[in-house]
């Protein structure tokens, strides 16, 4: 047998071309990625008893030999049953198998088995449904059937029993030559376990205490790679990089916010003195800002360009949708063109010779400021002197178009926006290489939205409650729920909601919007909306971030449960951003506990930021979009909610690493596997 753990699994005896095949399906090519192949779920087998010392809903491990055996099929389902029954020197059992294959060649009268289920107790017998077993050759052969057994997840053509055997035996044969990564100092620490015992426990835990220190184990070294690769990063950035000066006492600057209609809140100028902390020390600012629907982060990514444009530099404005990129750029037109700074919008169906313009302003310096959609990122968009770059709703781009954005400049300051707050375990987690500023604090005169939850019983009220209210100057959105990879049914969803309000609401003008229309068609339809022309605008999602309609007071959610609570809050943000008061409806086909239970957390706060934690608790971690891209899907063991404490001395032993050189000595397997980390995961992070 081999003994090189990269050995590719068909060099293994007992693993033909067929057998490969099927352990590709499920990642494993080879003995390492078998080592890393994790149970899903464990099975209980410790307590072992007698027949007669069974008891229901009680799972046990009983020995038994199998008396009277029938198969049969039932004519009115098509289902196979196995049915027989077992005894030992204390009594009987009764077992049934449905729609088992193969079972006819494994069980026979006389067979003795183990076998593991819960008992049922009825008139007198035990029945036991659908049990784990395996055949005893003889009776030493129940140890290996009991303990805390691990259940792997599966692919159609490997035998379980068979599977889980052949990975012990592959502990056994090649757990020694698994090399332990972390220092000894960092192990003694953290009173952690060898990375040999912790995959053993992993695999075959003699005790739930014994899977938990072996899982501490393994996730804590994955955060510390990824918590380490972040913090060397920010360090090399800081020492190595030089980047434009930028500062706030220029005039372009001065202007900008003398013209400002408004006062900038609190929050908003600590947020700008943390960026210009940053701008004005040489080194590329790398600075994430989040802040609730309407705390003003608009504001601050202009006052930045502006303050960029003082220092000579271009200022790129990066927005994932033309809805987007079409309201910032009319923001950048108000508040920056009049201070004498020329902005450019750069996007996609943009003419031939329109958009060649605009690319030699681009090139030459005339355009200052450059807002656009993923056009920026294309071939042939050259930038005279890119000094910062700045991009809204981040979470919807990823790593690569966040590297594309930043390599058209020498060594731009990245700001990167988000409307959607993100715990701060999951920030430490994601953005570790970043400093983090927070908007939380409103404008002043911000009315809080009102939430409520009804049902289609209620649609009469609804229908008149619009009524009354696009005839007092409101406007209304109505979502539609969107059903992913089926755009059909979310364009047949809208359009038929579209088709309802148009017969009972028609004259006071609806109209509709959603992702799959042209640019020009969506910025038509919303002009009507804003003008009101339109009163009612039925849409999808497309309508979440960044709309910005004044006279919108109300918004309807339809379906509001298939919805992420964030998602919600960001649609509900679209209403109440001007002088009228904000109502937010959730629309349900009926109430249910377990619904109104989920969505009270709406109904109770209207803080985006206590939203987040609940949402990611919810849905978990999985769910955020681009986690891949960053690595933290990748995550065999760790859970960033589970393990938050965890995370925290991970980021504590980063940063002591970093700061003592000698961790990276050429002979340091923890620097060795550092490296590899850092160019599988972050590659174009690095080189940005």
């Amino acid at each position: 047998m081999a003994v090189d753990i990269y050995e590719p699994i068909i060099n293994i005896k007992g693993i033909g071309p067929a057998r490969a095949k099927l352990f590709g399906n499920m990642d494993i090519f080879t003995v390492n990625d078998v080592l890393w192949f994790f149970p899903r779920r464990y099975t209980d087998r410790r307590e072992i008893c007698k027949i007669s010392e069974l008891q229901a809903d009680r799972s046990s491990v009983t020995v038994a030999t199998i008396t009277n055996i029938s198969f049969k099929r039932s004519f009115r389902t098509g289902i196979d049953i196995c049915s027989c029954q077992a005894e030992d020197d204390t009594g009987a059992v009764s077992l049934i198998w449905f729609n088992r294959k193969g079972l006819n060649n494994i069980l026979k009268e006389g067979t003795s088995i183990s076998i593991c289920g819960l008992p049922l107790f009825r008139d007198g017998k035990i029945e036991i449904s659908n049990p784990d077993f395996e055949v005893m050759n003889d009776g030493s052969d129940v140890e290996s059937f009991t303990g805390i057994v691990p259940i792997y997840p599966s692919t159609a053509g490997l035998n379980a029993r068979w599977f889980r055997k052949f990975i012990r035996k592959m502990l056994e044969t090649y757990l020694h030559l698994i090399p332990d990564y972390l220092p000894q100092s960092i192990l003694e620490k953290r009173s952690l376990q060898s990375v040999g015992d912790a995959l053993w426990g992993m695999h075959w835990p003699e005790s739930e205490e014994h899977w938990k220190v072996s899982r501490k184990r393994l996730a804590y070294e994955e955060f510390l790679f990824l918590q380490t690769a972040l913090v060397l990063r920010k360090e090399r950035l800081r020492r190595s990089c030089e980047a434009v000066k930028i500062s706030s006492d220029g005039c372009y600057y001065s202007r900008f916010m003398d013209n400002l209609p408004f006062k900038l809140t609190a929050s908003q100028k600590t947020v700008f003195n943390e960026i210009f902390k940053d701008t004005e020390n040489g080194h590329p600012m790398s600075r994430l800002l989040q802040g609730d629907v309407g705390s003003g982060k608009t504001v601050i990514a202009l006052g930045l360009a502006a303050a960029g444009a003082d220092s000579g530099t271009q200022a790129a404005i990066m927005a994932p949708t033309e809805v987007l990129a079409e309201q910032l750029y009319s923001q950048a037109q108000k508040l920056l063109s009049k201070v004498g700074i020329t902005c450019t919008l750069l996007k996609g169906g943009q003419s031939r010779s329109e958009r060649v313009a605009l690319i030699e302003s681009i090139r030459t310096g005339e355009t200052r400021v450059v807002v656009g959609t993923h056009a920026l990122i294309q071939d042939g968009v050259e930038f005279f002197d890119l000094g910062t770059v700045i991009i809204d709703e981040q979470q919807r781009f990823g790593v690569m178009q966040r590297g594309e954005m930043l390599s058209k400049g020498k060594t731009p300051h990245l700001l990167m926006m988000s409307a959607t707050p993100i715990p701060r375990t999951v920030s430490v987690c994601l953005f570790g290489d970043m400093d983090i500023s927070l908007l939380r604090e409103r404008p002043k005169g911000r009315k809080k939205i009102e939430t409520r939850l009804i049902d289609f019983t209620k649609i009469k009220d609804l229908l008149q409650f619009i009524i009354n209210e696009s005839t007092a100057g409101g406007r209304v959105y109505w979502i539609c729920p969107r059903v992913e990879d089926e755009i059909t049914n979310e364009l047949v969803s809208v359009e038929k909601r579209y088709t309802f309000l148009k017969k009972h609401l028609g004259p006071l003008g609806i109209g509709f919007i959603h992702g799959k229309m042209a640019g020009d068609a969506k910025n038509n339809q919303l002009e009507k909306f804003r003008d009101g022309t339109t009163k009612v605008l039925v849409g999808t999602t497309v309508l979440e971030v960044g709309v910005d309609v004044p006279e919108a007071s109300v918004v309807v959610i339809e379906s509001p449960e298939r919805y992420g609570l964030s998602q919600l809050h960001q649609l509900r943000g679209r209403v109440g951003r001007g002088d009228r008061r904000g109502v937010c409806l959730l629309l349900v086909n009926k109430i249910e506990d377990d619904i109104a239970e989920r969505l009270k957390i709406m109904l109770k706060t209207d803080d985006g930021f206590k939203i987040a934690e609940a949402d990611f608790l919810l849905r978990g971690p999985g769910k955020i979009s681009g986690l891949k891209q960053h690595g933290v899907a990748g995550f065999k063991v760790a859970d960033i909610f589970r393990d938050s404490e965890l995370l925290k001395y991970a980021k504590e032993d980063a940063e002591f690493l970093v700061a003592n050189p000698s961790t990276f000595s050429k002979d340091s397997k923890f620097a060795e596997k550092l490296d590899v980390f850092l160019k599988d995961s972050f590659n174009l992070l690095h080189k940005a």
